[in-house]
């Protein structure tokens, strides 16, 4: 986006869950926390804006800054995908980063599901006058700000103590993809796969709380996982098989020497043969969604579909594997840094040899 001094910012929609230290760009939005000075001016100018940003409570009613997304006025109207995208794209940067290190370093700070991402479904008029609640199922004009009382995400009971941890590396390939304008078929095909791949990824990146954190939360996940998966093997000319997944899985430039060598017990569509570490991996998801999906008998507590000992945790290795594959696809087509180049994908890698539960 253009930043002159001249430009004037216009608000567009709130996360209410989410302070962030620094703003995050593309050519026609920017992500403000409460710090930014962009922030605070639009607060001073508009009171309406002011009062309903600080009305933001935790569930035990301590204040909470949200972050707002904006964009200069003179641009056109924003796309409600576009604007989607753009915040997919930063929120599986934060809570994919945040896993990994969580695993790594065994911490539970960080960002850890994309509920903290969602948009709160009132915010303020495009006149900047009152403000407008509207949900699939509701529309409300016209309300008054005095009688709005701000909430974060329940998902997360003290976001004010969440730290943030993301990957920047794949969050800039990823805004490069939404900001480039495609100008061929195969381009927008690209980007358009891109872009539905992350959206899956964003509700598998959600809290498991909505049976209370029972199996069925994870099994629906795993679900998303997969077709998150087999939406960047797709060409959108056939149909995604198993075995394109797991070639695809094999051509990531994995830098690790155990990550490339076929000695593990192949999983699912390939029983009784060997394969990769990262494939076994997929498989495991994979059989794990098939059999929450096609309603095959699990144990009462059994959140994997016949774990051996020795594997480790897919709540921490999927978002990893994503992650790498992810950014190969993105590498293919010249975004982001080189998988071989860069020693932030040694981290992951980390994950994926892991063996914590």
């Amino acid at each position: 986006m253009n930043q002159k001094k001249s430009a004037k910012l216009k608000y567009v929609m709130t996360i209410p869950s989410v302070d962030f230290a620094k703003h995050v760009t593309i050519n026609d939005l920017i992500l403000l926390g409460s710090s930014d000075k962009r922030y605070k001016d639009l607060k001073a100018n508009n009171p309406v804006l002011k009062q309903y940003l600080d009305s933001f409570r935790t569930p035990f009613g301590r204040k909470f800054n949200p972050s707002i997304i904006v964009r200069d006025e003179r641009l056109a109207k924003v796309d409600a995908s576009h604007l989607c995208a753009f915040r997919n794209a930063i929120a599986i940067a934060c809570v994919v980063g945040s896993r990994i290190c969580s695993c790594i370093q065994n911490q539970s700070t960080g960002f850890f599901c994309t509920d903290l991402f969602d948009f709160h479904p009132v915010s303020v008029s495009s006149d900047g006058t009152d403000l407008i609640a509207k949900t699939p199922f509701e529309n409300s004009a016209w309300c008054n700000v005095k009688n709005f009382v701000g909430q974060t995400t329940l998902a997360v009971i003290y976001p004010e103590n969440i730290q943030p941890a993301f990957d920047e590396k794949i969050m800039l390939a990823l805004l490069d993809v939404i900001e480039k304008k495609a100008r061929t078929r195969d381009e927008q095909s690209f980007k358009t796969r891109v872009i539905r791949s992350i959206e899956m990824a964003f509700y598998a990146l959600k809290s498991p709380f909505a049976t209370l954190g029972e199996p069925v939360d994870f099994g629906l996940q795993t679900s998303l996982w997969v077709s998150a998966f087999e939406i960047l093997a797709n060409p959108h000319i056939a149909k995604v098989k198993f075995s394109d997944v797991s070639t695809m899985i094999k051509l990531v430039p994995w830098r690790d020497k155990k990550l490339r060598v076929k000695n593990r017990a192949a999983v699912s569509a390939y029983k009784g043969k060997k394969t990769t570490l990262p494939v076994q991996i997929y498989g495991r998801l994979y059989q794990t969604r098939n059999a929450y999906m096609h309603g095959n008998a699990m144990g009462k507590r059994e959140y994997e579909f016949r774990k051996r000992k020795g594997w480790g945790n897919l709540f921490f290795q999927t978002p990893a594997l994503y992650r790498c594959v992810l950014m190969y696809v993105l590498n293919s087509k010249g975004f982001g840094k080189p998988l071989k180049c860069s020693k932030e994908h040694d981290l992951y890698e980390q994950v994926l040899l892991s063996k914590r539960n």
